[in-house]
C-alpha cells in the first residue's frame, strides 16, 4: 500500500482558521542532534513534506538550539514554502551555565527566546509559539500580557502550550491560548476528556507522544543495531520498566493484517474526538511512510474493541 496523506482531508485546528495535516513531524530528539548526519535529517524532513505533512514541531532548547537551526536550514535547502506550513516552536526551557535545562517563563526570557527562534528558523513571524512544560502557576497575567504583545507586534501568529494534564486542564478556554498540546497515546489514554474539552472550547489540539516511545512494540532489532536506536532505547527506559510492562497488555490488541503496531496506535489516536494532529518523531523515512498510510485508513473495529477492553481492565491510576 503506497497511499500518503496528500489525499487525506486537512483538519481544522480548532477555530484558528488553520487547516493542518493529521500528522506532524517532531523536529527534535535524535533528529536534531549534530551526531545525526545532516543528509539523513534532510531525508526525513523531505519524506515528511512529500507525504503531505504540514505541521513541524520544534523548540528553542532542543539539542541546545541545533534543532531550530537545522530545521530552518533544511527547509530553505528543500525549497519549502514556510507559508504553507504550521511551524511551531517552544519557549520556557533554558540552559544554565553548565548546560543543564530548567524552566523560566518570565516574560523577558520568553520574549528573548522568540527573537532567537525567529533568527534560527529564518522566519519573520512564528506560525505557532508554545510554552514548553509550564505549570498552572507559571501562567501569570504578566506572561499572558507578554504573549499578547508578541502577537500584536507580528512576531507570532498562534499561541499555545505543551504540558501534562494539570496545566492542560487549567488552560482550556484560557486566553490567549489558541492551541494545546497534551500527551495522549494508546498506552496513556487518560487525557481524552481534556482533548474533547479543549476542542469544545475552540482550541486546536496537537497531540504529543502519540506512539508512547513504542513501548507497546519496541523495535529492538533497530534499537540495538543503530546509534539512534540505542538513544531511543535509553529514552524508553528512562522512567524504568513500568511503561513497557504496562504495555504488554496492549501488544495482543495492536495486531491486524496489513498493519504495523505503530500504524494501529497512531490510527487510534487520530480517531479520538478533538484530535486535530498527532506529532511524532523519527529518524527513518520508512516510518513516515507507514504512519502516512495509517493516517489515511480507518482503525479496524476489532482493534478498537480489543484496545477498549484493555483500557477498561486497567487500574484507575493508569487511565488518568
Amino acid at each position: 500500500m503506497t497511499r500518503d496523506m496528500t489525499s487525506v482531508p486537512r483538519r481544522a485546528l480548532g477555530r484558528t482558521g488553520w487547516r493542518v495535516s493529521p500528522l506532524g513531524l517532531g523536529c527534535a530528539s535524535y533528529w536534531a542532534k549534530p551526531r545525526f548526519a545532516e543528509a539523513k535529517a534532510r531525508a526525513v524532513l523531505a519524506a515528511a513534506l512529500e507525504s503531505g505533512i504540514t505541521v513541524l514541531d520544534t523548540g528553542a532548547s532542543y539539542a541546545h538550539g541545533h534543532a531550530e537551526r537545522r530545521l530552518g536550514r533544511l527547509l530553505r535547502e528543500l525549497g519549502a514554502d514556510p507559508g504553507a506550513l504550521l511551524i511551531g516552536t517552544k519557549a520556557g526551557t533554558v540552559a544554565d551555565a553548565r548546560g543543564r535545562l530548567g524552566k523560566d517563563f518570565r516574560p523577558a526570557t520568553v520574549t528573548a527566546q522568540v527573537e532567537g527562534s525567529l533568527r534560527a528558523l529564518g522566519l519573520e513571524r512564528l506560525p505557532l509559539l508554545q510554552l514548553h512544560g509550564p505549570e498552572p502557576k507559571d501562567l501569570t497575567d504578566d506572561l499572558r500580557t507578554a504573549l499578547d504583545r508578541l502577537r500584536a507586534e507580528g512576531k507570532v501568529d498562534l499561541l499555545g502550550l505543551n504540558g501534562f494534564a494539570p496545566v492542560i486542564r487549567h488552560a482550556i478556554g484560557l486566553t490567549p491560548f489558541d492551541v494545546l498540546m497534551p500527551f495522549l497515546s494508546v498506552l496513556d489514554p487518560g487525557t481524552r476528556p481534556l482533548v474533547a474539552a479543549a476542542h469544545d472550547a475552540g482550541q486546536g489540539v496537537l497531540v504529543a507522544g502519540p506512539l508512547a516511545r513504542m513501548a507497546f512494540a519496541p523495535p529492538l532489532a533497530l534499537w540495538l543495531t543503530r546509534p539512534s536506536g540505542l538513544w531511543y532505547l535509553a529514552r524508553a527506559m528512562r522512567h524504568g520498566p513500568g511503561p513497557m510492562l504496562r504495555a504488554q497488555r496492549l501488544r495482543p490488541a495492536l495486531r491486524a493484517e496489513g498493519w504495523t503496531p505503530a500504524g494501529l496506535a497512531m490510527a487510534w489516536v487520530l480517531e479520538q474526538p478533538g484530535v486535530d494532529c498527532a506529532v511524532f518523531g523519527t529518524t527513518r523515512p520508512g516510518h513516515i511512510a507507514d504512519l502516512a498510510v495509517a493516517a489515511s485508513r480507518r482503525l479496524p473495529d476489532a482493534v478498537r474493541t480489543a484496545v477498549a477492553r484493555v483500557h477498561d481492565r486497567a487500574p484507575a491510576n493508569a487511565r488518568a
